[in-house]
């Protein structure tokens, strides 16, 4: 999966910022770090089993844009990068540090969040 394609993904969810809450939130987080997990990547060398994780804070505030959101990421040697923003104007962010393969978590995470919201809205209709 490409970055446009989670895009493209919640652009067809018809899910907006209005839609978020910290709950929301921290499922998502909860999601990408279980992907994360699994993926096994950014393992140490000469160590089996990855490091890459979810950070547990969540920063959301309003700023001149427009409210927005950032989760956060981190392996053993790296503290604090994008793993998904929700950025003011409306832009979402996926791991602009990352190249393709260690974004695919984040990615499975987020595509799987949408897929469980929008079945949670439909059921809620």
């Amino acid at each position: 999966m490409t970055r446009d394609e989670a895009r493209a993904i919640w652009t067809a969810s018809c899910l907006t910022y209005a839609d978020l809450t910290l709950g929301k939130l921290q499922s998502l987080r909860d999601l990408i770090n279980a992907e994360m997990k699994q993926s096994d990547l950014f393992a140490p060398s000469g160590r089996t089993g990855g490091t890459y994780r979810m950070n547990a804070k969540i920063d959301a505030d309003i700023g001149v844009e427009g409210w927005w959101a950032a989760l956060t990421c981190r392996a053993y040697y790296f503290k604090n990068r994008e793993a998904v923003t929700f950025n003011g104007g409306g832009f979402v962010g996926f791991a602009g540090w990352s190249d393709e393969m260690n974004v695919q978590p984040i990615l499975a995470g987020f595509s799987n969040w949408v897929a469980s919201l929008t079945s949670q809205e439909r059921k809620a209709a």
